[in-house]
C-alpha cells in the first residue's frame, strides 16, 4: 500500500516507470511479428516442396511413357518380329512369342507385350502375363473395338478383369491413321501400374510426407492412382477439387480446402501427361505444427520476460528516483508551488522536476538580477567617475584619481602620456527618425566597444557617452610612436564600424600631452574642433593641424558679387549662374572659422529667402515654395556639403515651376473647358465660340490649348458627354429616343444615330433593347 501511494503521489517517478512500457510493447509487437513471418516462411517454404513433388512425379510419369514408347517403337520395327507382327504361318509365328517373354521378363514395368496380326486375326503374346490368353486376348479385342481411335503412344488406363479400378496401362503402336482402319497389325503393351504408386510413395518417404494423401486422375476425372489415404478417408471431396482445379486458369497452384471439418492444403499440377491431374493433400494443422509451437513458446518467453521488466522497471524506477524524491522534498514545501487540494488537481498538478526546475529557475533569475544590478551599478559609478574626470580634471587629485583607478577598474595610465577623440555620429536626425531614439545609445555602445578593442593593442583606454551627442575616448599611456598612428586606429575604427553598422562619424583628436590634469582642456577643444565637419564632411578625422588655417582666419563676411550672382541668376532664370555662385560660396565659407562659417550659412538661408519674395512680388505666376522649411532644410544640414545639395535643389524647384507657369495655365483653361461642357451640354447651341465668349479668350487658342493638354478637340468633349448621357436616360428613364436627344442637347436625329452607334456600336434603340435583356437575366 506504502508503495502504490508513493507511485501515485509521484508524477515524475510515474513517468520514469512508464517509460519501460515501449520497451514490453515493442517486444510483444516483435513476437508476433516473427510468428507471423514464421508462419508465412512455413507456408512458401511446403508450397515451394509441394510443387516440387508434383513436378518430379508428372516427370517420372513423362519419363516412363517415353521409355514405353521408346521400346514400343523398337519392338515395332524389330525384323525378327515380323512374323508376329505380319506373318501367314502360325508355326513360324508363334516361334518368336519367346521374344517377347524375355522382353517382359527384363523389364519390371511390363505387363505384357502383344501383337495383332491381321493376316491370321489372332493376337500373340509373351505369356507371363498371369491371365489365361483367351480372357486377356478377349479384353484386348473387346477395348480395341470399343476404342477405334484410341491415340497411338500414351499410356491408357485399362480394366482387364471387369473389376472396380485398373489394372494395367495399355500403349498402342499400328499402322493407319487409326485402329479401326487397321489392315495390318498392331503392338500392344500393357504396363503394371505398380510403379507409378511405388514412385510416390519413393517420393513421400524421401519427402518426410507419407501420411499425405495423393491421388492421379484422368482427362474424364477418373482416379487412375491414388494413396491409401483418398481411398478410406477423402474419396467425398475428389469430385469438389476436380471441378475447383478445372476452374483455375492455372496449371500448377495450391489453395486450402475445408473438408468434414478438417482444413486441407491442395497442391495440383494440372494438364500433364495425356491430360492427367496429379493431387496432393496435406493436413494445415499439420504444415503449421511448428509455427504453432514456436507460438505458444514465444508467449510463455514473452508473458515472462513483461513480468520481469516490470519487476525491473519499479526496482530501477525507484533507484533512479530516490534523488529526485529528495531534493524535491526539500522544495516542495516552500510556498513556491501550492499544493492541490483535490484528486481533480492533482491531475492538473506539476510534476516534481518541473516544481524543482521552477525553484531553480527562480533562484537562478535572482541571482542574475544581483548580478546584473551590481554590474549595472558598477558601470553607473564607473561611468560617472570618468565624465567628471573628463569634465573636471584640473580638481581632481591623484591620489583621488588613482583610488578611483583601482576600485572601478579605470584604464588610465598615471602617470603617463594622453590624447582626447571626440567621436560625433554624422546624420544623427535622420538616424533618429528612421531608427527611433535608442539608436544612438546602441551605436554609441557599439562603437565605444569596438574602439576599445582596437586601441587596448597598444593604450590604456576608456571611452564615455556624453549624453550630448557625442563619444570621449580617453587614450593614454603609449609611446610617441605609437600615438603618431593613433589617426590610422581610428580610420580603422571608422571602417569595421561602417561595414557592420552602415554608419559613419566625425572623430577630433587632440594633441598628446602629459598631464592628466589637461584632459578636460583638450576635450573641449577637440569637442570644438569637431565643428569643422561642415568644411571638412562627414567621416573626416579632424587633428589640430587640419583646422589650424580656418582657426586663425578673421574673415567673416561672404563677398557681395557672390550673393549678387545668386540673387540674379534666380531672377533672370540663368541656372548655370546660380549654381555657380553656390560652388564659389562653399569654397570661400569653408575657409572661415566655424561661427563666422555658422552665421555666413544662416546669412545665405536669408538671402535666398529673400530674393525668393521678392521674385514674387513682381511675378504673375508666383513660385510655391515654402520658405521657412527651406531655411529649416538649410539649418539643420552637418555640412557645407549638404547645404550646398539643398540649395541646388531648391534653385532646381524654382526653375520647374517657372517653367511649368504656361502649363498651368493650360491645364486650367482645359478644365474649365470640361466644367462649362458638364454644366452646359443640354444647350443645343453649344459650341467653341459660345465658351470662348464666356472667357473672352480667342476661340483658336482656346481650341488649340484644350487639345494640347487633352489630345482631343472641344467638339469631341461636348458630343462625348452628350453621348454619355443618352445612354445613362436609356438605361433609367422611360422616354423617347427623341425626347432623349433633345434633352442631352442633339437637334439632327440622323447625326446622333451615327455619332450613337459609332460610340457604342448599336443603335439606341438596340441599346435600350440589349440592356433590358441583360437586367432581366441578372447579367
Amino acid at each position: 500500500m506504502n508503495l502504490f501511494r508513493t507511485f501515485r503521489g509521484r508524477k515524475y517517478l510515474q513517468r520514469i516507470l512508464l517509460s519501460f512500457i515501449p520497451v514490453v510493447a515493442i517486444l510483444a509487437v516483435a513476437s508476433y511479428w516473427l510468428n507471423a513471418n514464421a508462419r508465412g516462411k512455413v507456408l512458401e517454404t511446403q508450397n515451394e516442396a509441394d510443387l516440387r513433388l508434383l513436378s518430379q512425379i508428372n516427370y517420372n510419369i513423362e519419363n516412363m511413357n517415353g521409355i514405353v514408347r521408346d521400346l514400343a517403337v523398337s519392338l515395332f520395327n524389330d525384323d525378327e518380329l515380323i512374323a508376329l507382327k505380319a506373318g501367314a504361318n502360325y508355326e513360324q509365328s508363334i516361334l518368336k512369342v519367346y521374344r517377347l517373354d524375355r522382353t517382359v521378363a527384363e523389364s519390371p514395368y511390363l505387363h505384357s507385350v502383344a501383337f495383332y496380326n491381321s493376316s491370321q486375326r489372332r493376337f500373340f503374346s509373351s505369356l507371363n502375363h498371369s491371365m489365361p490368353n483367351d480372357e486377356f486376348y478377349g479384353a484386348l479385342g473387346a477395348y480395341m473395338k470399343a476404342h477405334p481411335d484410341v491415340p497411338k503412344l500414351q499410356l491408357l488406363p485399362l480394366d482387364l478383369n471387369g473389376g472396380n479400378g485398373i489394372d494395367v496401362f495399355i500403349f498402342f503402336l499400328y499402322d493407319g491413321p487409326s485402329l479401326g482402319s487397321v489392315n495390318g497389325n498392331a503392338l500392344i503393351l500393357t504396363v503394371k501400374p505398380d510403379w507409378m504408386l511405388d514412385n510416390v510413395k519413393t517420393l513421400n518417404r524421401l519427402a518426410e510426407r507419407e501420411n499425405d494423401a495423393l491421388f492421379i486422375t484422368d482427362g474424364d476425372g477418373n482416379v487412375l492412382i491414388s494413396s491409401d489415404r483418398v481411398q478410406r478417408d477423402l474419396a467425398g471431396m475428389k469430385d469438389a477439387l476436380l471441378q475447383r482445379i478445372a476452374a483455375s486458369p492455372r496449371t500448377l497452384d495450391d489453395f486450402t480446402y475445408t473438408y468434414k471439418g478438417t482444413k486441407y492444403k491442395v497442391t495440383y499440377l494440372s494438364k500433364g501427361l495425356n491430360n492427367w491431374s496429379i493431387v496432393s493433400l496435406r493436413d494445415y494443422d499439420a504444415v503449421l505444427g511448428s509455427v504453432r509451437q514456436m507460438k505458444w513458446t514465444e508467449i510463455v518467453v514473452t508473458v515472462s520476460v513483461v513480468l520481469l521488466a516490470v519487476l525491473l522497471s519499479v526496482y530501477f524506477s525507484l533507484r533512479l528516483y530516490r534523488p529526485v524524491g529528495q531534493l524535491y522534498s526539500l522544495v516542495k514545501d516552500d510556498g513556491r508551488t501550492p499544493a492541490p487540494a483535490a484528486a481533480s488537481a492533482r491531475s492538473a498538478a506539476p510534476d516534481e522536476m518541473t516544481v524543482i526546475a521552477a525553484n531553480f529557475r527562480g533562484l537562478q533569475d535572482k541571482l542574475s538580477q544581483l548580478e546584473r544590478e551590481q554590474a549595472s551599478q558598477a558601470n553607473i559609478a564607473k561611468a560617472y567617475q570618468l565624465r567628471s574626470l573628463i569634465g573636471g580634471s584640473d580638481a581632481v587629485p591623484e591620489t583621488e584619481l588613482l583610488q578611483n583607478k583601482a576600485l572601478y577598474g579605470l584604464d588610465i595610465a598615471v602617470p603617463g602620456t594622453y590624447a582626447v577623440a571626440v567621436v560625433r555620429l554624422d546624420g544623427l536626425e535622420e538616424l533618429l527618425a528612421a531608427q527611433g531614439p535608442q539608436a544612438e545609445s546602441l551605436l554609441s555602445f557599439a562603437i565605444a566597444n569596438i574602439g576599445q578593442e582596437l586601441l587596448r593593442r597598444s593604450f590604456s583606454c576608456e571611452a564615455a557617452d556624453m549624453k550630448s551627442g557625442h563619444l570621449v575616448f580617453l587614450v593614454s599611456g603609449g609611446t610617441d610612436k605609437e600615438f603618431a598612428s593613433l589617426k590610422e586606429r581610428f580610420a580603422e575604427l571608422q571602417r569595421t564600424v561602417r561595414q557592420y553598422y552602415r554608419v559613419s562619424f566625425t572623430v577630433a583628436l587632440s594633441r598628446p600631452f602629459s598631464s592628466y590634469r589637461e584632459i578636460t582642456s583638450r576635450y573641449k577643444l577637440a569637442l570644438r574642433h569637431s565643428d569643422y565637419r561642415m568644411a571638412t564632411g562627414r567621416g573626416s578625422i579632424l587633428d589640430p593641424d587640419r583646422v589650424q588655417a580656418n582657426e586663425r582666419n578673421a574673415e567673416y563676411r561672404v563677398p557681395p558679387e557672390l550673393e549678387r550672382q545668386l540673387a540674379e541668376g534666380l531672377k533672370g532664370g540663368d541656372r548655370e549662374r546660380a549654381e555657380e555662385a553656390i560652388t564659389r560660396w562653399k569654397e570661400v565659407v569653408g575657409g572661415f572659422g566655424f561661427e563666422n562659417m555658422f552665421a555666413a550659412v544662416q546669412h545665405m538661408a536669408m538671402t535666398l529667402s529673400n530674393t525668393l519674395r521678392e521674385m514674387n512680388s513682381y511675378n504673375l505666376n508666383p513660385v510655391s515654395v515654402d520658405l521657412q522649411a527651406i531655411n529649416r532644410r538649410i539649418l539643420g544640414k552637418e555640412t557645407l556639403e549638404d547645404i550646398g545639395r539643398v540649395l541646388s535643389e531648391v534653385i532646381g524647384e524654382v526653375f520647374e515651376q517657372r517653367q511649368s507657369g504656361k502649363e498651368d495655365k493650360g491645364r486650367l483653361i482645359a478644365e474649365t473647358i470640361k466644367e462649362i461642357v458638364d454644366k452646359h451640354y443640354a444647350d443645343p447651341d453649344l459650341n467653341v465660340q459660345k465658351i470662348a465668349d464666356m472667357l473672352k479668350m480667342n476661340p483658336v487658342y482656346l481650341g488649340q490649348t484644350f487639345k494640347a493638354q487633352e489630345g482631343g478637340t472641344v467638339v469631341d468633349l461636348i458630343n462625348s458627354t452628350r453621348l454619355a448621357q443618352a445612354r445613362l436616360y436609356l438605361e433609367q428613364q422611360d422616354l423617347t429616343v427623341a425626347e432623349i436627344m433633345e434633352k442631352v442637347g442633339f437637334g439632327n436625329e440622323s447625326y446622333f444615330y451615327r455619332l450613337f452607334k459609332r460610340r457604342y456600336s448599336v443603335t439606341p434603340k438596340e441599346y435600350r433593347l440589349k440592356f433590358s435583356i441583360e437586367r432581366l437575366n441578372g447579367g
